[in-house]
């Protein structure tokens, strides 16, 4: 049965693709210089390595502008790739984590508090893929 978004008490604002890299200023400039893509470093370690960052094909303020963006997912015939497939930023993070185990799930993670300041939980999928959940105040 399909819930409406007042029943599940939570709502995705963002989705994307985790992309992991140990030099972030490196990988930044090679979207930018090779895809000609736009990137924001936010975070930084007390050594000054990124620790959180974005690119995106379109500037930051462009994707602000849009009043309802794709948050979803695109399904694609293939093997599932068992790790981490997206990182998404969502309003009330406990009324989600309550809704997946309400719905009986257990592969779900507690909620931790991250070093950048956001909320997370981990909710492995049927496929044995990771989402990502994150809420930041």
């Amino acid at each position: 049965m399909i819930q409406g978004m007042k029943e599940r008490g939570y709502a995705v604002r963002e989705n994307g693709p985790v992309y992991y890299t140990l030099n972030m200023d490196k990988t930044a400039k090679w979207f930018e210089d090779v895809l000609g893509w736009y990137s924001g470093i936010d975070q930084r370690n007390e050594n000054g390595d990124g620790t959180y960052g974005c690119v995106l094909p379109v500037p930051g303020e462009i994707i602000s502008m849009t009043l309802a963006p794709f948050n979803g997912f695109h399904m694609f015939y293939g093997e599932p790739i068992k790790q981490t497939a997206a990182f998404m930023r969502v309003d009330n993070i406990d009324n989600l984590y309550a809704f997946v185990k309400k719905s009986g799930w257990t592969q779900i993670c507690e909620i931790t508090t991250q070093h950048w300041g956001g909320r997370e939980c981990d909710v492995t999928t049927v496929d044995g893929g990771v989402m990502r959940f994150f809420e930041v105040d």
